[in-house]
C-alpha cells in the first residue's frame, strides 16, 4: 500500500488516526503543505490548540528510507504555525524491530515523537472507507463520447478573446479570433469544452462569459499575455484555475466533459488502473471490456484517443498518476484527491437516484 493511500485513509479516519499518534485530533489543518523546509505530509490540531506535524511513512526496511526520514523532519523542525507545535515521525510497525530501534532512539535524541500504524489494519480501513464513500450504482449516465480535445489547457485559446475585447459578449466570429474560422471542427471542439466546463454560455446569438469564465482569465498564467496565439493551448493551468475546474467538475451538472472524466475514473476502477494503452492497435479483448464498461462500440483509435485524451484531463487535475513502461500499456493509479474526486461523484450520484426514487407512503 503506498503512502498516498495510507495517507487518504488516515485523514478520513480521524478517530482512527488519533489513536495511532495518540494524540486526541479536533481537526486537520493542513496536508501537502509545501514549505522552504520541504512538503509537509500533514498537521492536526487539538482542542486545546495544540498543533503535531507529521512525517508519514509506510515500511521504513532501507537506509536510504531511513535516512530521508529523519533528514525530513529535522528539516521540519524550522517550521511553526503555533506556539505548541510538536513534530512526529508515523511509520508502519510493520517495519523491522532493529529500524524500528533507530527510530525510536533518533527521536528521544531530537525530541520527535515516533508513532506506529499497522499496514494491515489501513488497509481494511481503506476498503470499509471506500464502501462507505460509494454509490450503489443505479443513476444511468450518458455514455462517454469522444472527442479531439486533448487538455484542458486549451480554454486559454477559447477565452483569451473576452480579455482581448475586454467585453462580457462576443459573436461567434470574434470568439474565434485565434481559430481559422467559428465553422472549422477544431473550433467546434473548443467551444464544447468551454461549455461543458461552464465557462461560456450562449446569449441570442451571441456568447455570454460565465462568472466561472472571468475567474478563469483572471487567474490565466502570465505567459498567456506575451505568447502567440498558437502558444496560447500548451500554457500550463495555474493552480486556482485547476481549482475552479475540479469545483466546476463536481458542481452536479453533467455535461459531456464531465461524463467522460466520470467514466475513466470508473475505468481505472474496474482495471485496478493495470492498464492504459500506449499505441492505437491494442488487444482485443482489452478493447472489448472497456466498450462493456462504457456502453459503447468503438474501435481502437477512437478508444485510445478517449481513454488518453480523458487521462490527460484527469492528469492536468492532479486525479492521477501514470506509470511509464516503454511497452503498449501502462499502468495508472488514482490520487487521493482522485479518490475523493470519484467519491463526490458517487455522493451526487446517489443523491439523485435518492431524489427520484423517493418514497411518500409514510405520509399516507
Amino acid at each position: 500500500m503506498n503512502e498516498s493511500l495510507v495517507q487518504w485513509t488516515l485523514l478520513n479516519n480521524l478517530s482512527f488516526l488519533g489513536s495511532c499518534l495518540n494524540f486526541r485530533i479536533a481537526s486537520k489543518i493542513g496536508q501537502e503543505i509545501t514549505t522552504d523546509f520541504g512538503r509537509i505530509d500533514f498537521v492536526v490540531e487539538d482542542v486545546d490548540r495544540n498543533q503535531l506535524i507529521v512525517e508519514l511513512e509506510t515500511i521504513l526496511n532501507t537506509k536510504p528510507k531511513l535516512d530521508y526520514c529523519f533528514s525530513q523532519i529535522t528539516s521540519y523542525k524550522n517550521v511553526k504555525f503555533s506556539d505548541r507545535t510538536a513534530y512526529c515521525i508515523l511509520y508502519a510497525v510493520e517495519t523491522p524491530y532493529r529500524i524500528r530501534q533507530l527510530i525510536s532512539n533518533f527521536g528521544n535524541e531530537n525530541d520527535v515523537l515516533t508513532r506506529t500504524y499497522s499496514v494491515d489494519k489501513v488497509k481494511g480501513l481503506y476498503a470499509q472507507t471506500v464502501e462507505r464513500l460509494s454509490l450503489s450504482f443505479g443513476l444511468a449516465l450518458p455514455e462517454p463520447k469522444n472527442y479531439t480535445i486533448c487538455f484542458l489547457r486549451w480554454l486559454n485559446k477559447i477565452l483569451k478573446p473576452f480579455l482581448d475585447y475586454g467585453r462580457g459578449t462576443l459573436t461567434k466570429s470574434e470568439l474565434a479570433k485565434y481559430f481559422t474560422s467559428y465553422k472549422t471542427t477544431n473550433f467546434k471542439c473548443y467551444l464544447r469544452l468551454a461549455l461543458d466546463f461552464e465557462m461560456v454560455e450562449l446569449h441570442g446569438e451571441r456568447y455570454r462569459i460565465t462568472a466561472n469564465g472571468r475567474e478563469y482569465i483572471s487567474n490565466f498564467n502570465p505567459y498567456a499575455f506575451s505568447s502567440p496565439p498558437r502558444q496560447l493551448p500548451s500554457i500550463d493551468l495555474m493552480n486556482e484555475q485547476k481549482r475552479l475546474l475540479l469545483k466546476v467538475l463536481t458542481n452536479g451538472n453533467w455535461t459531456v466533459h464531465k461524463v467522460n472524466i466520470y467514466w475513466f475514473l470508473r475505468f481505472i476502477e474496474v482495471t485496478n488502473g493495470q492498464w492504459i494503452p500506449n499505441v492505437k492497435d491494442f488487444a482485443e479483448d482489452k478493447l472489448d471490456l472497456v466498450n462493456g464498461l462504457f456502453g459503447v462500440s468503438y474501435k481502437k483509435r477512437t478508444m485510445f484517443e478517449l481513454l488518453n485524451f480523458t487521462y490527460n484531463f484527469c492528469s492536468e487535475l492532479g486525479l492521477v498518476e501514470r506509470v511509464k513502461s516503454g511497452g503498449r500499456y501502462d499502468r495508472i493509479y488514482l490520487t487521493p484527491l482522485g479518490v475523493e474526486i470519484n467519491n463526490i461523484f458517487s455522493l451526487d450520484l446517489q443523491a439523485k437516484k435518492s431524489r427520484l426514487n423517493l418514497s411518500f407512503k409514510f405520509l399516507e
